[in-house]
Parts: C-alpha cells; structure tokens; sequence
C-alpha cells in the first residue's frame, strides 16, 4: 500500500512529554540491511516486578510491551532508559444502538461527542497513557483519514444544537424534549463491564453518563457482569456501550463494523447502522479491485462514519517499549508495530551496541513459547521468536507504512477469468535472486507454491481465510510466481505471500499439529534444527522456563554491507 508519511511523532512527543519525560515517537535513521547483532537471548520472565527489577539493573536490554503506568514511571526515571511510543491498531469507542429512539436521530449522537473530554480522561485515568482518537481508523494505518468531520469537546455547542433541533430543557424536570413525542426523552444506559473486571471502562461510563446528565440528557452508566454485557449486545438489547476493538493496518474491518448485512444477531455491526451510500462505499471498499479504489472508498467511508457517529470514538492505546540505551541504539519506533515487536522488521535488523560491533543482546520474552511450529504457532510469544526467523515477500516502510519490495522485488496485481464471466484476482511475484534458506538450500517460486497449497490442502486454521480461494499456483520460473483466486479483491495480495514451509523438510509431514521442528534435528545441517527460516536470525537453542537463543545468519540475504 503506497500510504502518506506520518506527521504523528511530534505531536505525540509534546502529549507525553508533559507526562512520561523523555519519550521517542519519531523516527530514525534505518537501514534495510543486518543484522548488527551476534546473537539475541532471549530471557524468559513472566512476573511483571522481575521484569522491572532485570531492565532496571541491566540483565535485560529490550522491555517490550509496557502497559502499567507505574512501571512506565519507573522505567522513565532510569537515566540510562529511552521509551519509545507509537500509535496502536487499537481502537476505544462508546458504541450506539441507532435501532432505538431516541439514539436513532444524528444530531442526539453528535452532542453526545461534543461532552467526551478527550484529553481530560486521558491524563486522569491513565496519566497521559493513552493517544486521543475520534476517527474510525487508527491512525497507525495508512488508510487513516485526517480531514473528517469532527465534534470536539464543546459542552456549550451541544446545547446549542440540541436547542436548534427542539431538544429543549423541559422546565419541570430538567430533562431535553423528544421533538418527535413532545415528553422528556426516555432514560437511556450506557453499558460497561464492572470496576472489578475493567475499572477504567467502568469509570469512563461513568464519566461520559455524567457529562451527558450537564447537558440534560438523562443517561446512566450501568457496569454488568461481562458474559451477560456481550449477550444482551449479540441481540441488539441496549442503548450505549463502552469497549476497544484491536485492529489491522487493513480498513476492511469498516466493512465488519458498520455495512448493513453485518447487522444480525451477533454480527458485528452492532450499532445497528443500515445506509445504502455507506453499504455502497463500503463494498467497494471489499472488493476493490486495486489500492486507488481502496483507498477512495476508505476515505468516504470515514466521512459518512465521522458524521453519523454510530460510535465515539475516544482513543487508541500506543505501544511503549523501554531500551537500556546506555548499551545498545538503533532502534527503530514504527507506527502500528512499535519498536520492539516482531512485525517491526528495523529494529531487529538495526539495533546495535553502543561501543563496538555484534555482541550479544538481551530481548525479554514475557510468557513461555508452547511451540516453534509455524503452522500451529498463534501466540505473540511464540511469534516473537519465530518472527525473526522468516522474510516476507513485502515489507512496510516504518516511516510510511506503505508496502515495499522485500524477497519479491516487485509485483503485479492482475485478473483472469476462473468461469465464463467471472473475475478473480491473480498475484504475480517476482522474486530477488540469490536468497536461501538457512541450511543453504536456494530460495525459489517453488517454496510459495509448496507453502500456499500445503496450508491450504490441510486447511491449517491459522492461514484458511489467506488460502481457501487460492484455486492454482503457477511457477513459470525458479524466480516467478503467480497466485489464482477465485474471487476479486485487492486485500488478496496479503493472503498470496506464504514462504515459510521448506519443501524437503515439510513434505512428508503428515500431521502439522503434532510436528515439533524445533525439538528435531536438521536432517543434513549439524547445529540446525528442522525450524529453517531465510531471515536474520536462526534459532540456536531453546531452554524450557529459561531463555530462547537466536543467533545470526551468516548467510542472510541482507547482511550489512
């Protein structure tokens, strides 16, 4: 996806510097070759106070993923500690049922948005923690849309146009006029699940009910046991909730959310909004047969989305990693990713000592891998390692976002014609030359044919929904693979990229769910086990309840020059 630069990182500095102190969300300076490191330990501590105590006092150089504001406190008093911070694909919102008056009426949703202090709750339930939000993608993504209609906090201009509209202050009970019966309106809750489950959601329903009774609307918040909360939402039975969704750099979950034929029982347009130029839009958005037309429709969609408000939408919840930089820098803070996850490509090949060259990096693993099979893997702690062992055919530009050549040096997106008179999307890659696997073994078009009709031949469940229209793979070529679906779609370039499964060692695999690579020896390689990936690090030796080790690949494709 070719996507605009970020002009984010400044803003997000001068937020958070108020709070946190020193606070990198920009970008540096990265190279597309390394790694600059011998090895990666990878040590595995569970309890969140060891983890603090090992950052703090230098058993460990990489603390990914901090979440509690004490510990981010901590993190940021330490002199010899940078944190970075960056955009999520997450996503807060307060939702509305538009099925129910008088929730039904825009301009009664929209001076709801006007009383949501952003930046109030933010500093006081999180302590700056949080990056306001009131778009409908993140704007991690690259299909974020800046100039939306707004409805910043402004008390005042919800009275006025709740006035205008005759939603007038009835004098005998101090509660707004329904124009459409001539009574009070109704009273209205907005669900949240309970302060022992999640404080912060409760509070903030509390909050949003309270800012909504200043301005005469009679709304109360109502916590609920989670389980029944989801219930009563499934069949459309409530007013208001408050919940996050985690989301992709991909817009097609506008089409999940909001498009008329995902309002059904537990479907997940739950705010029940039917609008035939949004439905339109919107599935031109799903089937859009390139990224111009994506992108077009993305853009409108936020529009309509924006000024209806079947959601508020209040924040996203960043990413922070902490990095002992008295010892190591190059790391590289990437929108949606962050710094240290495993998606993030940069920060693996660029991170590197402060003094000298290679040496051996300390990266904290905070949950035991179950397994190293990447067929059967579904955690981030288990891809937190294996990440690192692959490439992908595309990489993202971590200033960007948008897609760039990586093992496939270009590609094109064409159709071609499964039946008489209808189309589907075919995937052409061209592949770099001189790329191998780590036992040496060639990468070539004929790993993307094995990988794709592999998964799909033995519907391995975390890559069904990438593989199940593939109808035929072609290689024409040891450098040149084309993809056949039996459908339409642009987002069908994301789903034609597997190249992870190494024939000799997968073909005669015959159960995935029971294979244990990493347990196996290579049968040809001494020192190499049976997990064999072509990216940057191999995987070296991993010891149960005590650390993962990766060293480097000394015959990786991109190795610094």
């Amino acid at each position: 996806m070719k996507l605009r630069r970020f002009l984010l990182p400044v803003a997000i500095c001068l937020v958070l510097a108020m709070t946190y102190g020193s606070v990198t969300a920009g970008q540096v300076k990265w190279e597309p070759y390394g790694p600059q490191v011998d090895q990666i330990i990878m040590p595995i501590i569970k309890d969140s106070e060891a983890q603090l105590i090992a950052f703090n006092r230098g058993d460990i150089d990489v603390y990914p993923g901090l979440t509690r504001p004490a510990d981010i406190n901590v993190v940021k008093a330490n002199p010899n500690a940078e944190l970075t911070m960056n955009y999520g694909f997450h996503m807060f919102y307060l939702c509305y049922n538009m099925r129910r008056e008088p929730l039904d009426a825009d301009i009664l949703r929209q001076a709801i948005a006007h009383v949501v202090d952003r930046d109030n709750i933010i500093q006081t339930l999180f302590e700056g923690y949080m990056l306001p939000l009131a778009a409908f993608v993140p704007p991690s993504s690259g299909f974020y849309k800046e100039d939306i209609p707004r409805f910043p906090y402004n008390p005042e201009e919800a009275k006025k146009i709740l006035d205008k509209a005759g939603y007038t202050v009835d004098p005998a009970t101090g509660i707004r006029i329904d124009p459409k019966t001539g009574k009070p309106l109704r009273k209205m809750t907005i669900f949240t699940p309970t302060y022992e489950v999640a404080p912060t959601s409760a509070e903030l329903g509390k909050i949003i009910a309270e800012a909504c009774q200043a301005i005469n609307l009679p709304i109360e918040p109502e916590p609920m046991d989670f389980p029944v909360m989801l219930d009563k939402l499934d069949m459309a039975e409530f007013d208001m909730y408050m919940l996050a969704w985690s989301l992709s750099r991909i817009p097609t979950s506008l089409h999940n959310f909001f498009h008329s034929s995902n309002d059904v029982e537990a479907g997940y347009n739950r705010p029940g909004i039917r609008d035939a130029e949004l439905d339109k839009i919107l599935d031109e958005l799903y089937y859009a047969p390139n990224e111009e037309v994506a992108k077009k429709a993305a853009d409108e969609a936020q529009v309509i989305l924006a000024r209806r408000q079947p959601y508020t939408v209040l924040y996203s919840r960043p990413y922070m990693d902490a990095f002992r930089k008295d010892r190591f820098t190059g790391y590289v803070p990437m929108h949606g990713y962050g710094a240290a996850n495993y998606t993030n490509k940069w920060t693996t090949l660029n991170i590197k000592p402060v003094r000298g060259k290679g040496g051996t990096l300390r990266w904290l693993l905070p949950e035991e891998p179950k397994v190293l099979n990447p067929c059967t893997a579904s955690s981030a702690y288990e891809w937190e390692v294996l990440g690192r062992l692959y490439d992908g055919l595309m990489e993202i530009n971590p200033e960007t976002m948008e897609d760039i050549p990586w093992m496939a040096k270009s590609w094109e997106v064409g159709t071609w014609e499964p039946e008489p008179g209808k189309k589907g999307t075919v995937i052409t890659w061209h592949l770099e030359k001189g790329i191998k696997w780590q036992d040496t073994t060639p990468f070539t078009s004929a790993d993307i044919k094995f990988t794709i009709e592999y998964l799909r031949d033995n519907k391995v469940p975390r890559y069904i929904s990438n593989v199940e229209h593939v109808v035929r793979v072609e290689t024409p070529d040891e450098y040149t693979a084309k993809v056949y679906f039996a459908n339409e779609s642009y987002w069908h370039l994301y789903r034609a990229g597997g190249n992870f499964l190494p024939e000799w060692i997968w073909k005669d695999v015959k159960d995935y769910k029971t294979f244990e690579p990493w347990l196996e020896a290579h049968p040809e390689v001494p020192g190499l086990t049976k997990v064999v990936g072509h990216g940057p690090f191999i995987l070296d030796q991993y010891k149960v309840g005590e650390y993962v080790r990766l060293k480097k690949n000394p015959i990786y494709w991109r190795l610094s020059k």
